[in-house]
């Protein structure tokens, strides 16, 4: 209660008479100090005299009628004017009551009770009617904003655009300043998938192509014991939500992770929402952590119930829409090996017919006529071996198998790399081909050019290798760089490029994060010969960096390398003498951005990535799949930047299946239907495609 008179006798026997009645007194001697009272403490009742200097009672009573904050407050003036027009005045100005001085302290304590009393139904009544508003406003927001949200989210065909999509509308729905999607992986672990925040205008993950550099949660220690000290992982474990005022003062989880960051960052973390996503089996598949809620102001205030309630229905419905994604996804997976399965079942059938006709027994007698010189090629050519060509007078190393009359298979390594990279498609191309696995100049054991390295240059070379040792058009096989060096001989040389397998190539030129930040720099410091010093110091830390990116890095859910291919190719990476080359391809490859102008490309392209390829992002796959009419494109779970050595069966399946079909259905695949093809006169009769495979069944056997 707050007393406002100028005269201290008058003042000191309320403030007796009140503090006996067990109420809680503030005084003011005039209504500047009055004012300045109410803007600091919260009042429940005004005791005002009217007579008094610098603010009288009637200019404060307009004052506080005058102000939101302070008109719901019951003024109750005494004073010594007992006039009915200074009554009536106070009244139509707000005053709850008046007395007039000398009062009687009984009818004063009735007058004050009764003003108590209706100033606390007026807040019950308030706070009924707030309420009220808030659940008007979030049934609105929940027809209007949260089940729409989760209808789209189901529509939505991309999954880091999804993933991406989830957190932001989450932070537009509470106006929250930073956002994170935590998702359980089959490790029990919670990996990160996305990292918003809007004041330090960090986007990591989804569809900004930035990796994630912080190591997933561990749902369980070594000994099986459930992990309850962070709050993200207690929530996944309990399936709880977790709301949190402050995190600096929160009690029973561990926030030092938290601290660490904002003290790097100079950021605060205040208030945090876990909203744990539950799918159809209320099975937790992951967790969404807001941060910072914001009020209309701009302050940061915790998060209200309210809120966390439309949360856990965007979370179910975000549930929900993953769960869905995730069974389409593996339904198109399981319907496109099916159809390999029964392709090849009819292949199997219509070969059995086929061998089965007098024709296929002509060629038999034809085959056994040609075997005693393939026996001989075999053991001439049927060991790999290595060989140095010539191409204008650069020195080309390769590791080659096959006879020379075999189709030639040319498989070009990517970026700090070697033929090496390519070896777990040896064994299956040399089924049937001649592979030539090639030393790109400047890495592995080819020396490197006379002038500066440029993709064109590496591409104009090979094709010319090509037209120096086949007699018709080769397959080629690419990795990373390698496949942006397939995709521009292609371009410019169509005449030497019949169809490609392209692993992880690099399209625009654009590599991801971590090699634009880490590796970029200093591999631009090993051109020159006064940085060996620099560089040879931060050798440790660049095999640190290698390996994050080659082997399963804490954000990356795929599968490892096999100690003896990763060691080989780390080396290969990071071998002495190549850092020149390896600047010079690292701006050859951003000069050769390669998007509008695959529209073109007619060449038949099997193209396989990682989904979790760290090193060139998924950005580029959605080119090739918007831009390249002629390309089937294969993105496979739990791969990153090394299908080969990852899911080398996989991958393996693939690739003979590219490489063995007839080109004329590939090109009635990619270019039309079938019978647009035999209109052409390109396939004679029905099954003709089964004959061409038997007969090179045949002659290869």
């Amino acid at each position: 209660m707050l007393i406002v008179d100028d005269n201290l006798n008058n003042r000191e026997i309320l403030v007796r008479r009140l503090e006996n009645l067990n109420y809680t007194i503030l005084t003011a001697e005039n209504g500047l100090i009055a004012l300045d009272i109410l803007g600091e403490h919260a009042v429940d009742l005004i005791l005002l005299d009217i007579m008094m200097p610098e603010l009288d009672g009637y200019q404060v009573l307009a004052k506080l009628k005058a102000d939101d904050r302070l008109r719901h407050i019951p003024v109750i003036v005494l004073s010594a004017i007992g006039n009915m027009e200074s009554i009536v005045r106070c009244i139509e100005m707000g005053a709850e009551d008046y007395l007039t001085k000398p009062f009687d302290s009984v009818l004063l304590r009735a007058r004050i009770s009764a003003s108590l009393a209706r100033k606390s139904l007026r807040d019950v009544e308030h706070s009924l009617l707030e309420y009220v508003r808030l659940e008007q406003k979030r049934a609105n927001e929940l027809l209007h904003v949260v089940i729409p949200l989760g209808v789209a989210l189901t529509s939505e065909k991309d999954y880091n655009r999804l993933l991406e999509r989830i957190v932001l509308e989450a932070q537009s729905l509470c106006n929250a300043d930073g956002g994170t999607l935590y998702l359980i992986t089959d490790e029990e672990q919670l990996r990160f998938m996305i990292v918003r925040n809007a004041s330090l205008d960090i986007a990591m993950g989804g569809a900004s192509g930035k990796d994630i550099p912080f190591p997933p949660l561990r749902l369980y220690d070594a000994q099986g014991t459930p992990n309850y000290q962070y709050v993200v992982t207690h929530a996944a474990l309990t399936g709880e939500t977790i709301n949190i005022a402050d995190a600096y003062d929160a009690e029973g989880y561990d926030f030092s992770g938290t601290k660490a960051f904002d003290d790097r960052t100079g950021y605060r973390s205040v208030s945090l929402v876990n909203i744990p996503l539950e799918d159809a089996h209320q099975q937790v598949i992951g967790v969404l952590q807001l941060i910072n809620a914001r009020n209309d102001a701009g302050d940061i205030v915790p998060f209200d119930s309210g809120q966390a309630q439309m949360l856990e229905s965007l979370g179910r419905l975000a549930a929900a829409a993953l769960e869905a994604y995730t069974r389409e996804k593996q339904l198109m997976e399981e319907i496109a090996d099916l159809r390999i399965e029964i392709d090849q079942v009819k292949k199997e059938r219509e070969v059995a017919q086929i061998t089965q006709s007098s024709y296929f027994a002509h060629l038999k007698t034809r085959a056994r006529a040609l075997r005693n010189g393939e026996a001989i090629d075999r053991e001439r050519y049927d060991v790999q071996r290595e060989k140095v060509y010539v191409v204008n007078e650069q020195p080309l190393h390769v590791c080659e198998l096959g006879a020379p009359h075999r189709r030639m298979v040319l498989m070009i390594h990517g970026w700090s790399s070697s033929w090496y990279a390519l070896s777990p498609l040896l064994g299956t191309v040399g089924e049937r081909y001649r592979y030539v696995a090639v030393d790109l100049p400047g890495y592995g054991e080819s020396p490197r050019l006379p002038t500066r390295a440029t993709i064109e240059g590496y591409a104009d070379l090979l094709a010319d290798f090509i037209r120096q040792n086949s007699e018709e058009p080769a397959y080629l096989i690419g990795h990373s760089m390698g496949g942006m060096i397939s995709l521009t001989m292609a371009l410019r040389h169509p005449d030497v490029v019949e169809r490609m397998v392209l692993l992880c190539p690099t399209v625009s030129g654009n590599l991801s994060f971590w090699i634009n930040t880490f590796i970029s720099p200093i591999t631009m410091l090993e051109r020159y010969s006064f940085a060996d010093r620099a560089v040879s110091a931060l050798e440790p830390y660049m095999v640190s960096v290698t390996d994050r990116l080659m082997r399963p890095a804490s954000f990356a859910e795929r599968t490892k390398i096999a100690d003896v291919d990763y060691l080989r190719l780390r080396a290969d990476a990071r071998r002495s003498g190549q850092g020149r080359v390896r600047a010079e391809c690292y701006w050859a490859m951003r000069d050769n951005d390669l998007r509008g102008k695959l529209t073109a490309m007619s060449v038949p392209s099997l193209v396989i990535w990682g989904m979790e390829d760290n090193t060139v992002p998924l950005r580029d796959a959605s080119v090739i799949a918007d831009e390249f009419p002629s390309a089937e494109l294969r993105v496979l779970p739990k791969a990153g930047h090394w299908p080969q050595f990852e899911t080398p069966e996989l991958t393996k399946r693939y690739v003979r299946s590219f490489l063995s079909t007839p080109l004329k259905l590939l090109k009635a695949q990619f270019g039309g239907s079938i019978a647009e093809i035999r209109s052409q006169k390109l396939l004679p009769h029905e099954g003709s495609n089964m004959l061409f495979t038997a007969i090179e069944r045949v002659c290869c056997d």
